[in-house]
């Protein structure tokens, strides 16, 4: 008996933004797909660092108490560019895909006598997991000849979320304050599995194909919940606030929640090719109604700035996934572990006119021990980011075009694939300024 494993990517789901399969690699057989890992295109430039970051300019989702920088009117539209290249035995195939990131939106709740932040809120939506992938096995089976069994799957999981952040404490000078957050998301979906056996009807003499699939349909509601330290560094009254720093610690943690969960199951045997079948006979078909236990997770972040202009985070989460179970079966699956270390860099923060010292400059690094349990391997996923975050109008303005780029590779010794990764984050962030005139109530008619 003769056997080899080939990969193959279906290329016909990515054609144009609208298409199904917002993924491409094979690895998303496993559990609901690629887990994404929520954070902005700015954020994203810096190895994905965002549960201590703070920032005015940029909606957190990550950590929610992180919200209580929103201090006007914030609008954040993000998407990524994947190019894909996946290694086998000395074989390469190399695909492309586009796909939306984020779209949130996010307004100060309140402000205080001095115009300073106590709290902000955000809504919006983005994915949460994802699946496409065509995988091909072939067997040689003496009298019958080579049976290919093939394996599709598509779909994918979004997160439409409504979050606020509040400080909680704070001291007079608002040197030390303490900040909670709350994330609530509606959770809905799908994700398709099916599996082919198909003979050689040239040499095999014996029945028909077989066809066997299953569709998961879910929907539920999930909490993320964080906490934000900030204590302001180098300050007195004597110094400018741009003169002054941060540091700050943040945590978040999402507990495991059960998600509904509706499966239909069909197997069936037939004849010519699986696009286009001829059903010869329907084996079974059934539907149940059996919850999706999901992962839990949790993380810790620091964040550190000086001078208004160094900007530098550390983070540090896991998530469960040996919890996952689809429908009552758990899907094998490791806890993953994820580092990343990100920095920013802006060279004169108050100039206006000239748009080169007041680009920011980012970079990061990333590491993750990621969930797969291939063959017993667990493979690990390393990224390097570098991005620039340009402001749209030179003079004054606080809304920025964010663009960055990722090379990341997931690996592990033995395992049969590895996957080369290129990302362009691109996103849009639009805040007023002084000078704009967002919800500002007309004087004089």
């Amino acid at each position: 008996m003769n056997k080899r494993i080939l990969f193959l990517l279906n290329l016909c789901f990515c054609q144009g933004v609208f298409a199904q399969t917002n993924t491409l690699s094979p690895y998303s057989i496993y559990g609901l797909g690629d887990n994404v890992h929520t954070s902005l295109s700015s954020q994203s430039s810096m190895g994905g660092t965002s549960i201590a970051m703070l920032s005015t300019q940029n909606i957190n989702i990550t950590n929610p108490a992180a919200l209580v920088f929103v201090n006007r009117p914030t609008f954040n539209f993000d998407f990524k560019t994947e190019l894909l290249t996946l290694s086998s035995g000395g074989a390469t195939e190399t695909s492309s895909l586009f796909s939306i990131e984020n779209f949130s939106f996010a307004f100060p709740l309140t402000i205080d006598p001095q115009r300073k932040r106590q709290g902000a809120f955000t809504f919006g939506i983005t994915p949460y997991a994802r699946q496409g992938y065509d995988v091909a096995s072939y067997q040689t089976v003496p009298e019958i000849g080579e049976v290919e069994y093939r394996f599709l799957g598509e779909g994918g999981i979004n997160s439409a979320f409504l979050a606020a952040g509040y400080e909680l404490l704070t001291d007079s000078g608002r040197v030390n304050t303490l900040a909670f957050g709350a994330r609530g998301s509606y959770v809905f979906g799908f994700v398709k599995n099916e599996r082919i056996t198909t003979l050689d009807n040239s040499v095999s003499r014996f029945g028909s194909n077989l066809y066997r699939g299953v569709t998961h349909e879910i929907s539920a509601a999930d909490v993320r919940l964080g906490l934000l330290y900030t204590r302001r560094l180098f300050w007195n009254k004597k110094t400018p606030d741009m003169k002054s720093g941060s540091f700050s610690v943040g945590a978040f943690y999402k507990p495991s929640v059960s998600l509904n969960t509706f499966s239909d199951q069909t197997a069936y045997t037939f004849i010519n090719d699986f696009s286009s079948p001829t059903i010869v006979d329907t084996l079974s078909f059934s539907s149940s109604n059996t919850p999706t236990i999901a992962a839990s997770s949790f993380g810790l972040g620091f964040g550190f700035i000086y001078d208004g202009r160094y900007n530098i985070g550390l983070d540090l989460a896991s998530t469960r996934w040996s919890e996952l179970s689809i429908a009552g079966v758990n899907q094998g699956l490791n806890n993953e572990i994820r580092a990343s270390l990100g920095f920013e860099y802006i060279p004169d923060p108050t100039s206006y006119k000239q748009i080169l010292k007041i680009i920011r400059y980012r970079a990061g690094f990333s590491f993750e021990q990621t969930r797969l349990n291939v063959a017993g391997v667990q493979p690990n996923r390393i990224g390097l980011t570098a991005g620039l975050g340009v402001p749209i109008i030179a003079s004054k303005s606080t809304s920025m075009f964010n663009i960055g780029t990722e090379y990341a590779i997931r690996t592990g010794a033995g395992l049969p694939v590895v996957e080369n990764y290129v990302n362009i984050f691109i996103g849009f962030t639009f805040t007023p300024n002084q000078y704009d005139r967002w919800f500002a109530k007309q004087k004089y008619d």
